[in-house]
């Protein structure tokens, strides 16, 4: 990489980290382009150098997340149970900023690109895991792989949003996660898996159900 590429990759992450810090405060609808260039004393068409409109800077946000939550997977990669736990880790650790990610993931008209780059890296590591099972004759022959992946993937994304929406508290998220995984698997998994899933289901059945059952009623979950 020569000197100028360096230096424009520099000035597009200081840009990243911005858009970042303001994401956090005011959430993606809410940024706009005049104050990004301002918050980072640059001009708007450097940004749309560096970067591009308002959609890609979403897309560039997504992809620098999902750099650091594939590396995460990567450390758990053949684990169902730990890929939900990491999932929710890389998701909690700094919350309101992954919050208004997620929200502008299911909101913003032209998200399309960056919620198929979001999905990606969970994918993937669903896929390596239900092989895991596979290899190990612990999921049923007659099972559809690429099926129960989407629906892991589904099951995991609805227990996103509803945390994002402030619907479920952090722990109730990781509970609705784990749980909905390990009931989607408990019906077609055999041997040590089915009672790591089943044990797993029973653990978190009680903290998941009343959250959901309640809903936090009359206010945002922390």
């Amino acid at each position: 990489m020569s000197a100028m590429e360096q230096n424009m990759e520099a000035r597009r992450q200081r840009l990243l980290e911005e858009v970042r810090r303001l994401i956090e405060s005011g959430g993606f609808e809410g940024l706009t382009m005049r104050e990004l260039a301002s918050a980072s004393g640059v001009t708007v068409p450097t940004i749309y150098n560096l970067i591009g409109n308002k959609e890609a800077v979403l897309l560039a946000a997504v992809e620098e997340q999902t750099q650091g939550f594939t590396l995460a997977l990567e450390r758990v990669q053949g684990d169902l149970i730990e890929v939900v736990e990491a999932t929710v880790r890389q998701l909690v650790r700094r919350p309101r900023y992954y919050r208004a990610l997620l929200l502008a993931l299911t909101s913003t008209e032209h998200a399309g690109a960056a919620q198929r780059y979001a999905a990606q890296a969970l994918s993937r590591q669903i896929g390596r895991a239900l092989t895991a099972l596979e290899e190990a004759n612990e999921l049923a022959t007659w099972v559809d792989s690429v099926a129960v992946s989407q629906r892991l993937h589904d099951h995991i994304d609805y227990a996103a949003i509803e945390w994002a929406r402030g619907t479920l508290s952090s722990s109730a998220f990781r509970s609705a996660a784990l749980l909905d995984t390990s009931l989607t698997l408990l019906g077609v998994t055999s041997g040590v898996s089915h009672k790591r899933f089943a044990q797993t289901a029973r653990e978190h059945q009680v903290t998941a159900q009343r959250a959901r059952g309640h809903g936090m009623r009359g206010g945002r979950a922390a």
